[in-house]
């Protein structure tokens, strides 16, 4: 049995993996972590009965349970976006002595549609992009975590661009410049999440999408990953790993 401390149990996120996890005979959890009354505080965790922890809070959430993690030596899942720089590079620390699954996006859709952009963007190294993301009107964080992985790919694939990124368009801005990533954010409604990548050119434009229609698909996820990471060695992983193992 493997058991779980869940940060952001109050969320969508939160909820949905519960759903999940309480219909599973192999996991459990065992703390309910969240700022919201009736949930507990990761400080009052004794860590005795936790096998790993799992993160789908909020920036300050995550850096509380990240330390709390590496204090009592448990794997750590995070699938919180919005993280700083300074962010990344605690985790890249904490890596040194615990297992830490970090993703942008958990859906398992998603990191193939990152697989197939590095096989794209190597094949269009003279086209315009632009990549449009679609949220709910409550998320918080604009360009969304995955889309800016999706750009991060494409310009290292395409490092020698030297691609600029830049956030919509507005006004009197002139021609497109060739050598561009733009990012389009839109939230409407209670949309889970859409990811385009476009690769334009004069007289054709190839587009890559994906469609989450429920957040299943990234509670599934989050599941696939904390029963990976468990019994795992310190280092950085992926949802390509859990992927890739499976």
């Amino acid at each position: 049995m493997i058991r779980i401390l869940l940060s952001g149990a109050n969320g969508r996120m939160g909820r949905a993996i519960t759903g999940l996890v309480e219909a599973a005979d192999d996991l459990t959890i065992t703390h309910f972590v969240d700022l919201g009354e009736g949930f507990e505080d990761p400080d009052a965790v004794s860590g005795d009965d936790v096998d790993v922890s799992v993160d789908l809070s909020s920036p300050e959430g995550t850096r509380k349970i990240l330390a709390w993690s590496v204090a009592h030596k448990k794997p750590l899942v995070i699938g919180t976006t919005g993280l700083t720089a300074d962010d990344h590079l605690k985790i890249d620390e904490a890596a040194k002595t615990i297992p830490v699954l970090q993703a942008s996006n958990l859906s398992r859709g998603v990191n193939i549609l990152f697989k197939l952009l590095e096989s794209a963007a190597a094949m269009t190294r003279d086209a315009d992009i632009e990549i449009i993301e679609l949220h709910h009107n409550k998320k918080k964080d604009a360009p969304s975590g995955t889309a800016l992985e999706m750009g991060r790919i494409i310009s290292d694939v395409q490092s020698e661009r030297g691609l600029n990124e830049r956030e919509g368009r507005s006004g009197l801005v002139g021609a497109r410049p060739k050598n561009e990533i733009c990012y389009h954010s839109v939230r409407c409604g209670d949309a889970v999440g859409e990811h385009t990548a476009i690769f334009g050119y004069d007289g054709e434009r190839l587009e890559i999408t994906h469609r989450a229609s429920s957040r299943s698909v990234l509670a599934k996820g989050a599941v696939e990953a904390l029963r990976f990471i468990a019994g795992k060695g310190p280092g950085r992983y992926s949802m390509r790993d859990v992927i890739d193992e499976n």
